[in-house]
């Protein structure tokens, strides 16, 4: 096996003034995991979700996340349709950009 490069690590190394955001699926620490690989990978927002949790994540047509900024905040998130969790995601990236 090798080792393949990480697209959003290089991505986030070129982003310029554009925003960027990702997404960390993890299983335990969500929100220390999530917060370790926004610093590594220069993003400005970074959408965590616990996938360990009953009905989120893979699998699934519901998600409940957390969203990371860079200042530190943390907001939650309620169970819901994946959809809508896409339009929430879209109207905070619209927020930041006006910032």
């Amino acid at each position: 096996m090798e080792r393949t490069p990480d697209i959003l690590e290089e991505v986030g190394k070129r982003k310029g003034n554009k925003i960027l955001v990702g997404f960390a699926a993890e299983t335990e620490n969500l929100v220390a995991n999530a917060r370790k690989k926004m610093m590594e990978k220069n993003l400005d927002l970074m959408i965590a979700n616990d996938v360990s949790k009953p009905g989120t994540g893979f699998g699934y047509d519901t998600n409940q996340i957390k969203l990371l900024y860079p200042t530190g905040e943390v907001k939650d998130f309620p169970l819901m349709f994946k959809e809508e969790v896409s339009e929430r995601i879209l109207d905070e990236v619209l927020k930041f950009r006006r910032k």
